[in-house]
């Protein structure tokens, strides 16, 4: 390990290296004129970055007032961070690269009813044998980052919520993970990792708000391309929006929370009470599988799964309207398990309420979008996680393996 010094951590490095990892090949010059950043602490920060062996330089190249600039870029494969994302019913492993790309990817058993001890054992054989499979040296490996639902304590890697059992209530996720397979963990809110994966493809300053659907409904926004998170990084629950004001109460304490009401849970819930849909669906395996089956019945003209599945989209457009005026962002992504299947029929809809409602669609528009891989974005953010926690946090930082 060697110490660079604590501004090495400074959010300026990692600003940085986001641009440089968007920009792929660029001058200092550029860079600083992207960022607003003075010259000298442009050129402060990239000597930081290529002391720790992840920008090196490629060349010159002449400018407009015919004086050459020295140009950078990325070397991806300079370290490597895992990202898992599990809920109660699904999971998926990553491997990226220093660039964003993904090398090796997993689909991974959902916690279940399981204790948290033999779930996150199962997931560090998951590990060993993703970075097996890429021949990737562990002293290359940065750490893992864990993104599941919430409320968590980010510090403490503990969940603070007795989901999906009281034995996962402050149960010792990231100290267990990290013993389990000797390397670094860091937990992430599972919306906010989505944002974080889904700007690893973007633009590295963007503004946008994500809708995360998976087992339960979340949302991450990132504002100037950092992840926007609250006083204890539990913000934005979008889930627990209440759009029935004298709906059935949550077990927030909130009444007509979205979540309970049309949400993976809602739905499911109400065609559970429906002995013909649930024949002909076959319904009544779990959450998120009998949700994905009402939603390909919905898509296949079933009348009884249409009106489910419309019923969620129209309070689902109500929340996110909320969450666009609240932070006033011009993109709305959806990611998660159950927007990987038939995401464009949300979309659809989203999008037509938004443009009709949104309070500032007089002065701009919001474009809806579906995440490129809607599944895996919440795993890719948590392994960039990873990588943004040792740049803006004191201490050492590992000097990467040649």
């Amino acid at each position: 390990m060697r110490s660079f010094g604590a501004d090495t951590r400074m959010p300026t490095v990692a600003a940085v290296l986001d641009l440089i990892r968007e920009r792929r090949t660029v001058s200092r010059v550029e860079l600083a004129e992207a960022t607003g950043m003075t010259q000298a602490t442009m050129t402060h920060a990239v000597r930081k970055l290529m002391a720790m062996g992840f920008v090196h330089e490629v060349g010159k190249a002449r400018s407009s007032n015919g004086m050459p600039r020295r140009l950078v870029e990325l070397v991806p494969e300079a370290s490597y961070q895992v990202g898992i994302q599990f809920d109660r019913y699904t999971a998926v492993g990553v491997v990226i690269d220093l660039a964003g790309a993904t090398v090796v990817r997993r689909d991974l058993p959902g916690a279940g009813d399981r204790h948290p001890e033999e779930v996150l054992l199962e997931y560090a054989g998951a590990v060993d044998t993703m970075l097996d499979a890429a021949s990737i040296p562990r002293e290359k490996v940065l750490g893992i980052g864990l993104a599941t639902h919430g409320p968590q304590d980010r510090g403490k890697g503990v969940l603070l919520t007795p989901q999906p059992s009281p034995d996962w209530r402050e149960f010792p996720l990231a100290a267990r993970l990290q013993e389990a397979t000797g390397l670094p963990v860091a937990l992430e809110n599972d919306a906010t990792a989505a944002g974080i994966g889904v700007q690893a493809k973007a633009d590295a300053a963007s503004n946008f708000a994500v809708v995360f659907m998976s087992g339960g409904i979340g949302a991450g926004v990132i504002i100037d391309g950092h992840p926007y998170r609250g006083a204890t990084s539990n913000g934005v629950e979008l889930g627990h929006i209440s759009v029935e004001a004298r709906g059935p109460r949550c077990a927030c304490g909130n009444r007509g929370c979205l979540d309970m009401i049309s949400g993976p849970a809602g739905v499911t819930g109400q065609a559970m009470r429906n002995r013909s849909l649930i024949s002909r669906l076959g319904l009544g395996k779990d959450t998120l599988t009998d949700f994905l089956a009402i939603g390909r019945a919905a898509a296949s003209g079933d009348a009884e799964a249409e009106v489910l599945i419309d019923t969620s989209k129209q309070h689902l457009a109500i929340a996110t309207i909320t969450l666009v005026n609240l932070f006033d962002v011009g993109r709305v992504v959806l990611a998660g398990a159950a927007f990987a299947e038939f995401g464009d029929v949300y979309l659809d809809a989203l999008q037509e309420d938004l443009d009709e409602s949104v309070f500032m669609r007089h002065v701009h528009s919001v474009q809806v979008r579906l995440a490129e891989n809607p599944a895996d974005a919440p795993a890719v953010g948590a392994a960039m996680v990873v990588l943004r926690d040792l740049l803006e946090s004191p201490g050492e930082f590992p000097t990467p393996a040649t």
